[in-house]
């Protein structure tokens, strides 16, 4: 089986732990777009946990024709997918940096900025982001990893 948006999409059902309610979807640019590597197919679910707007998570998903390429746009797209910058010498560097425990089991490479997640595993780049600084790390974390999960079994089914 190739992995889709439906073998891996989060659902309700998914999130009945959170007491998720599906607020949006839509279709997204690739997070390095218009420069290469382009995804082949990007989508994002905003979710509303235990039922109020006041605690939303966007889920975004790309899927991309190889892992290097996923790698590549996670990589290269980390700056624009936040307008918060760190300084860096010489500069300044995407807020989005490796996490400081290898504890997430989230994919081959992932980035953490705060409660958010961006993850790279097999050719799906996900990006697991809390919206207005009510839900937590923990939560994040524990719904990328379900991701993660649903990304496995799709890939055991192949």
């Amino acid at each position: 089986m190739k992995l889709t948006l439906e073998s891996i999409q989060l659902t309700a059902d998914d999130l009945k732990d959170e007491s998720a309610r599906h607020a949006s979807a839509q279709e997204i640019y690739s997070p390095t777009a218009p420069k290469p590597p382009i995804a082949q197919f990007g989508w994002r679910d905003r979710w509303w946990l235990n039922r109020t707007a006041a605690q939303q998570v966007a889920i975004n998903y790309w899927f991309f024709e190889s892992h290097d390429e996923a790698c590549t746009a996670a990589d290269e797209g980390r700056l624009r997918l936040s307008a918060l910058t760190m300084p860096k010498f010489g500069g300044r560097v995407s807020i989005y940096q490796p996490p400081p425990t290898d504890e997430h089991a989230l994919g081959d490479v992932v980035w953490q900025a705060g409660a958010n997640f961006l993850f790279v595993h097999d050719s799906v780049a996900v990006l697991v982001a809390e919206i207005g600084g009510k839900v937590s790390a923990e939560t994040t974390l524990r719904i990328a990893r379900k991701i993660r999960e649903k990304i496995d079994s799709a890939l055991l089914s192949k």
